[in-house]
Order: C-alpha cells, then sequence, then structure tokens
C-alpha cells in the first residue's frame, strides 16, 4: 500500500496534480493501473516498481521502492540515496528524487508501517535507442568488464564509506548465530560451516600478496540488468570504496558467469584498466570464494 507521499513527491517534481486511488496493493505480480499511474512490479530484493505516466502528453517514469531493512544489510539507506546524488551528478547513478520517512505497508495482511519509500529517475535498458552508446553489440562480459573498468576509475575520494568484506563476510556470519531464522538449528550448523570455509580462505590469501588492493568505487552488485544506458548503474544499495577483485567476484557470482565467461571478463577488463591478467584472474578468484560464503549467509538472513 503505498502513502499520499508518492503523489506529493511526483506533484512537486513533475508540476502535475494526479489522481491515485490510495487503496490499491501493489503486492502482485501483474501490471496495475491506480488512478493516472501504471506500475508495472520489477524483481529485486525490495518491492520495486516502474511506474509511469503522462505528462503534457508524454510519458514520464520513475522507480518506486518500498525498502525494508534487513539483517544482512551493509550501509543505512539514507548513506546509499547520499552517495547516489553524488554519482549522479558524476553522470553515473540514477537521479535520486525522494527517500522518504516510514510509509505503509502490509505483511500477511496486517500493516507493519516500517518501510521507507524511494523514488528514483528512471533509465532506459542499455540497448535502446535512446542510449548513446548501444551495447547490444558487445557480449556479456564485454558489458559488464567495461561497466566495472569505468567504476574502478572514477575519481572518488575515501570519504565514501567503506566496505571491508572480509569483516562483513564474519559480521553476517556471527548475525547467523543471533538472528531470528526460520530454521535457527540449521542457521547455526551453517555458521560453523561458512566459519571454517572462511578460515580456510584467509589462510590462502596469506599466501598470496594480493596487489593493486587499493580502494575503489565498487558496485558489489553488478548484475547486467543493473547497467542501464550508457553505462548509467542502478540499485547501489551495497556500494562503496573497497577492494576492486571482490567487486569483479561479486559481478562474476551474481552472473553465474561460465568458465569461458570469466575469462573474456578477465581479458578485457585486465586491457581497460591496465592490470595483469593473470593477476586478475588469480585474485578475482579468491574473492569468489569470498562472495560465495557472503552470499549464503546474506540468503539466509534476508
Amino acid at each position: 500500500m503505498l502513502s499520499e507521499q508518492l503523489i506529493e513527491v511526483i506533484s512537486r517534481r513533475y508540476g502535475h496534480q494526479l489522481n491515485l486511488n490510495l487503496n490499491v496493493n501493489l503486492n502482485q505480480a501483474e501490471r496495475i493501473v491506480a488512478g493516472d499511474l501504471r506500475f508495472t512490479p520489477l524483481s529485486g530484493t525490495h518491492q520495486v516498481w516502474e511506474c509511469a505516466f503522462e505528462v503534457n502528453a508524454q510519458t514520464q517514469r520513475v522507480i518506486v521502492k518500498q525498502l525494508h531493512e534487513h539483517d544482512g544489510q551493509a550501509f543505512s539507506f539514507a548513506s546509499t540515496f547520499a552517495l547516489q546524488q553524488r554519482l549522479f551528478a558524476m553522470g553515473m547513478a540514477a537521479e535520486p528524487i525522494y527517500l522518504g520517512s516510514q510509509i505503509s505497508s502490509c505483511a500477511n495482511g496486517k500493516s507493519t508501517g516500517h518501510d521507507l519509500l524511494w523514488v528514483e529517475a528512471f533509465v532506459p535498458a542499455a540497448d535502446t535507442e535512446q542510449s548513446a552508446t548501444p551495447v547490444q553489440s558487445l557480449t556479456l562480459s564485454q558489458t559488464l568488464a567495461r561497466a566495472l573498468a569505468q567504476l574502478h576509475k572514477a575519481p572518488i575520494d575515501t570519504s565514501i564509506r567503506q566496505l571491508d568484506p572480509i569483516n562483513q563476510c564474519k559480521a553476517l556470519i556471527s548475525n547467523l548465530h543471533t538472528s531470528n531464522v526460520t530454521n535457527a538449528t540449521n542457521a547455526t550448523n551453517t555458521a560453523h560451516k561458512l566459519t571454517q570455509e572462511l578460515d580456510t580462505l584467509l589462510n590462502d590469501m596469506q599466501q598470496l600478496t594480493l596487489h593493486h588492493n587499493e580502494p575503489v568505487l565498487c558496485h558489489n552488485d553488478l548484475h547486467l540488468s543493473h547497467v542501464r544506458a550508457d553505462y548509467t548503474c542502478v540499485d547501489w544499495e551495497y556500494a562503496a570504496m573497497g577492494p576492486r577483485y571482490f567487486d569483479v567476484a561479486m559481478c562474476v557470482v551474481i552472473n553465474q558467469l561460465s568458465d569461458n565467461e570469466q575469462t573474456q571478463l578477465f581479458t578485457q577488463y585486465a586491457q581497460l584498466t591496465q592490470k595483469n591478467i593473470d593477476e586478475v584472474a588469480q585474485q578475482t578468484a579468491l574473492y569468489i570464494r569470498l562472495a560465495l560464503i557472503i552470499n549464503h549467509a546474506w540468503a539466509l538472513l534476508l
């Protein structure tokens, strides 16, 4: 259930009074028409919709998110909003329009009232004619490599929030012991197993000198669908300054790249960032193991 905040945000933004049936429940899988607004549900961790409406005979679109906090969350939504404002100014992110206070939400037929309303500008997909640099001729690996390289070259200072993925991994595993998950016994057993895997990984990391691991701007959730027109990226919830090869590793895991696609990604990324291909492959392989542990723990806490 959306509140009147959405109407106020859009009306203020576009100077256009809209009509919305506030009783419409958007917790459905199909496209919904509510007054002057057309909602198309999108996939994601949170409830997300593409919202379209007409202003002066032209279709306008925004992305509407109903955010909820969870135990796997690394940063506050306010921090993400502030970061995205800076990235939008650099032409790297969708414009964040509004982050609201608590809105009415519905779970199991009962109102919880603990979610936040997020509104941001719509950015067309990368393969549309609206893109100045269409990427339909590029492979999956080439597109991801170019997006990663652009992020990692960004002139971002260290005042931006930091992410130590190893400490984050430890925190997630620790949360498995204390969080109210569905199967507490299974979560505890999984926590012990993941701890052993992490200890082995940390030992292997000590045997290898990690090069060029200075903090860079990392998306940390770069699925292909997050790369939009002109390599503008969306969904910055987990973004932070961090190790570049962890970002590459998360990209590999999230997109489920095959061995051949990984080789293409590493080769293209090494060329674009002027890194040694063996270094890219070797260090990313270690961080892939860390990414898999993090994703396993995160999935149980969501």
